[in-house]
């Protein structure tokens, strides 16, 4: 379908035509523009997920919002796409939007910033951006924020940067935040905390979050989190997430824990999870377990996984398999290879084996050569080859 043939089908159906209010029915939706110059999107007693003039490229629009053009309103409206499709449909649907602008039908920036959410990488992002160039748009900060979030490096995130000098725009505390998630190290996330300071771009949250996990050791950590404080920026439980997993022994993680309780947050399954991995014994970790259910809190795969991993037996590896089944979860690949890992003979690893059968999970090469450690005679060991061949 050409896009003539494509905008008169979409004419027919609906129209963007202004009027002070309105109400348009079409296929299960209402169409309502107010006064004010917004179109709301309604859902029908039928539950549609997208409205007809669109179904067919699996676009839903969300947002519909008029711009203002000095006092009055204009009738072209700004449209925000986003298109609910799967990763391997991306460029698909970036070319279906970028064909609806060039056909005229979308003529705002919004359309041009959605594709590059949908880009894959970095690379494709500044293909974009020369057609942006092209179709005589003027990029903004939103536009260079999303391609920079492509970057893989930080010489290409800086390479960003230097675009967004390059066309006079003013980076913003999204720009220096992407910038930091592209750092590898403290120095470098210092660095650009710096440079907001030389822009006068106040940083938030989420910059020293950001910040804290470049961190290389507790009290670094422990210093971003005074950095917040002074700033009064209020922590939330992903700072202190981040900052228990910088922990090194077992009581700065408890440490963290009583900060918690004293910004009077209450601790969550992921708070308690990193704390159970920073026990060392089967008895430390099954106090945090305790704790979580003293918190009302459901245990899941992971908790238990990471409980069987502190296990010094194989009689407490099958005990916390027992948790798991008492839940009603499901083990995993980490779950049974951890479980091999603690058994002892070649009868409990032929027992494990069985159980992997019985829950459909096929066995890896991290099973087998576990598995291969618990062999003695050579008729074991050629039986662990032979699953070698048959799986690997």
């Amino acid at each position: 379908m050409n896009h003539s043939e494509q905008s008169s089908d979409q004419d027919d159906s609906f129209s963007f035509e202004s009027t002070s209010a309105r109400s348009d029915k079409d296929d299960g939706w209402t169409v309502v523009q107010s006064g004010r110059g917004k179109r709301k999107f309604r859902k029908e007693k039928s539950g549609k997920d997208s409205y007809q003039p669109y179904q067919h490229e699996s676009i839903n629009p969300l947002r519909v919002k008029t711009e203002r053009c000095g006092s009055a309103r204009r009738n072209k409206p700004n449209l925000r796409y986003y298109p609910r499709v799967n990763k391997s449909d991306k460029i698909e649907r970036a070319e279906v939007l970028h064909r609806r602008i060039t056909a005229g039908e979308l003529l705002d920036l919004y359309s041009y910033n959605t594709v590059f959410r949908l880009m894959p990488n970095y690379d494709s992002s500044l293909n974009w951006l020369e057609r942006i160039e092209s179709d005589r748009l003027e990029p903004s900060i939103i536009t260079f924020n999303s391609v920079m979030n492509k970057a893989k490096t930080l010489k290409q995130a800086y390479d960003v940067l230097e675009m967004i000098k390059q066309h006079q725009l003013e980076p913003n505390f999204i720009t220096f935040n992407t910038l930091m998630s592209k750092t590898r190290t403290w120095d470098q996330a210092s660095d650009v905390l710096e440079m907001m300071k030389q822009h006068q771009v106040k940083p938030n949250l989420v910059t020293f979050d950001t910040l804290m996990n470049k961190t290389e050791t507790f009290g670094q950590a422990f210093n971003v989190l005074e950095m917040i404080k002074q700033r009064r920026i209020k922590p939330n439980l992903i700072t202190f997430g981040t900052l228990m997993s910088k922990a090194k022994t077992l009581k700065q993680a408890y440490e963290v824990l009583k900060v918690i309780k004293e910004h009077q947050l209450k601790p969550n399954l992921v708070t308690f999870g990193t704390l159970m991995s920073k026990t060392l014994t089967w008895e430390q970790a099954s106090e945090v377990l305790e704790m979580i259910r003293q918190h009302k809190l459901k245990p899941n795969l992971v908790t238990f996984n990471t409980l069987m991993n502190k296990a010094s037996t194989s009689d407490q590896a099958f005990e916390a398999l027992e948790m798991i089944k008492q839940f009603q979860l499901e083990p995993d690949m980490f779950t049974f290879n951890t479980l091999m890992n603690k058994v002892n003979t070649w009868e409990q690893a032929l027992r494990v084996l069985k159980m992997m059968e019985q829950h459909k999970i096929k066995p890896n090469q991290i099973t087998l050569r576990t598995m291969g450690w618990k062999a003695i005679t050579s008729d074991q060991k050629d039986y662990v080859i032979r699953l070698e061949r048959r799986y690997i």
